[in-house]
């Protein structure tokens, strides 16, 4: 409430009618560093989406359905209402500002923050109404008095025994794409991005092996705006050799501004700020697009996929020992959510070339795995009892590769509800997992398949079935997805993906089961090239809630076959204790 009524007192000053923090940072990144958790300081909200809205007589915030429950839980008495998104009559929050705000009206925003696509939604949404944006108001630079400074970690290499591909190369790749659609330059502010093109790696955001930094490259030249105090002498004589300058984080906005008059320069406006576009002179071409690094870094090289597979390995080691443990400790001994994750996050640490996890993991018993995206607290910590259901959705960031798995296991006795939810999920995965599609199909045109077992009983889930996952990078990754947003982006040979339908009945359970599959070629035909996924997650199925007679032969069949590989696999690293175990926990149904 403090915060709040400081930032009303800094309106009135500045003479603004409302003000909007949404939840990113410059780079438009999922987890920005503690320096851009606007949004988080003022409401006390953590989840990764979510727009707050502030007027004199209103605090909104708009999240979705993941974080519903959150949301209402860390909003209690804060004076700001939950707003949730996608839900009718309610509107999003730019239509509540063309709603409520009267004509005249200024809204402000720190323009750093916001994407020129959102901000361009958000203005063609409330400018008929004759209201103003001031792009250029940060409040928190005003207000935040223990604001935690940028992020200071270290920038190192990928060892191309692991990275496969120089940087050089790479380099090579996009001048000739800036080439073949008329291209000067390329501006990057995307933190993926940048890490891929010039195989460094950092720490400046948690589970992200990414740094804080832009890129502009050109068809002669390529600059790279980070704190050169995070680089090593050594390593900026290498970026040198290799045709990259070093510039300071803060040159960026002015080196744009000096940009050749018969410049035409690349922009993904949805992973670009609004106040970077505003930076480039008015004598340069602006380009509007998705960016050539996305689609290159989409596909990975056979060269990744060979480490990826051999990562995916250690990970299932890690998995199968972990839940190995947990079927020995439940009932024995005093555990919880949070002992059990810490359990887990040693195994991996055990495992070469992991340097930790890709993601905050998700372990949740009983009720608690009925929120998509819950994270367990010290006080929400549940203990883990001889009865009902687990879920853990984990991943680990390993130099070759980056994994994101989600397995549901018995601890004890569960209800037919439960086995009913759980087998319907398993029939979604299957039906993606075993998919043969033509060349051009996208994501939205293959959900349906993932969530038809479920809708045939009268069930849906709430979030999207896939989305792309990096090497060695953020575990959410574009363009591609699987959801059912008209994303208008092909799948690709050598693009991996995820599969995770669920089934979320709250204060039940939650039932979900994900696996990462690669899109691999599969036959050319008299009706044109058709491409399937290959299954790259090595961890096993458990089939103790397996209903039977849900499956039909040919699901048993993948089931089966999947886990006699995955057994294939990973036996060698097993105790022979663990692959007793392993052979019974994944017995044919």
């Amino acid at each position: 409430m403090v915060v709040l009524a400081q930032l009303r007192e800094r309106m009135l000053q500045k003479g603004l009618d409302a003000y909007v923090i949404p939840a990113t940072d410059p780079h438009q990144s999922e987890y920005p560093p503690e320096h851009w958790r606007v949004l988080r300081w003022v409401s006390g909200f953590t989840g990764s989406a979510g727009t707050l809205v502030v007027t004199q007589n209103f605090a909104g915030l708009w999240t979705d359905s993941r974080y519903f429950v959150q949301a209402e839980e860390q909003l209690a008495g804060s004076g700001i209402q939950l707003m949730r998104m996608r839900i009718p009559h309610t509107p999003e929050f730019a239509q509540w500002l063309a709603q409520y705000l009267p004509n005249g009206a200024v809204v402000g925003v720190d323009g750093h923050l916001l994407s020129r696509a959102w901000y361009r939604q958000m203005e063609d949404l409330i400018r008929p109404r004759g209201i103003r944006i001031n792009p250029h108001v940060d409040l928190a630079a005003d207000l935040w008095s223990h604001r935690p400074p940028m992020p200071k970690g270290p920038i190192w290499e990928h060892p191309l025994r692991f990275a496969v591909t120089p940087r050089t190369e790479k380099l090579a790749r996009l001048r000739q794409a800036l080439q073949e659609q008329d291209l000067t330059h390329i501006a990057l502010a995307s933190l993926d991005d940048i890490a891929w093109l010039f195989n460094l790696r950092g720490s400046d955001v948690d589970y992200n092996p990414v740094f804080a930094a832009y890129a502009l490259v050109g068809l002669d030249d390529a600059v790279l705006f980070t704190d050169p105090l995070k680089t090593t002498a050594a390593l900026r004589r290498r970026l040198q050799r290799d045709g990259v300058r070093v510039l300071s984080y803060d040159a960026w906005s002015e080196h744009l501004r000096q940009l050749p008059a018969n410049s035409t320069v690349l922009i993904d406006p949805r992973r670009v700020s609004q106040n970077l576009c505003e930076a480039l002179p008015p004598s340069a071409a602006l380009r509007e697009g998705t960016n050539l690094t996305t689609l290159l870094k989409a596909s990975k090289t056979h060269a990744e996929l060979q480490q990826i597979r051999q990562t995916m390995v250690r990970d299932g080691v890690v998995l199968t020992k972990f839940f190995y443990w947990l079927a020995h400790t439940v009932g024995c001994q005093h555990l919880t959510e949070r002992m059990a994750q810490e359990k887990l996050q040693a195994l991996r640490l055990e495992q070469p070339h992991c340097l930790g996890e890709s993601f905050g993991p998700i372990s949740a018993y009983g009720p608690h795995a009925a929120l998509p995206h819950y994270s367990a607290t010290p006080e929400s910590d549940a203990e883990l009892r001889p009865k009902g259901a687990y879920l853990l959705d984990s991943g680990g960031q390993y130099l070759g590769g980056t994994t994101d798995t989600t397995r549901v296991v018995a601890l004890g006795p569960c209800s037919d509800e439960v086995r009913h939810d759980y087998t319907l999920v398993l029939k979604g995965l299957i039906a993606i997992s075993t998919l043969r599609f033509p060349v051009g199909t996208r994501g939205y045109q293959m959900d349906v398949l993932a969530r038809l077992p479920l809708w045939q009983h009268g069930i849906n889930f709430g979030h999207g079935t896939g989305h792309g996952v990096g090497y060695f990078l953020c575990v959410h990754e574009g363009p591609q997805s699987i959801s059912p947003a008209p994303v208008d982006v092909a799948f690709q040979p050598g693009m991996i993906t995820s599969v995770e339908p669920g089934i979320y009945r709250p204060g039940k359970h939650g039932i979900r089961i994900e696996n990462l599959v690669c899109c691999i070629e599969a036959e050319r035909t008299e009706f044109g090239e058709f491409l399937a996924f290959e299954t790259l997650t090595i961890a096993p199925i458990f089939t103790q809630l397996v209903d039977r007679r849900l499956l039909t032969p040919a699901e048993r069949a993948w089931l089966r076959q999947y886990n006699r590989w995955v057994r294939r696999k990973i036996g060698r690293y097993l105790t022979a204790q663990e692959r007793a175990w392993l052979q019974q926990a994944t017995a044919p149904v």
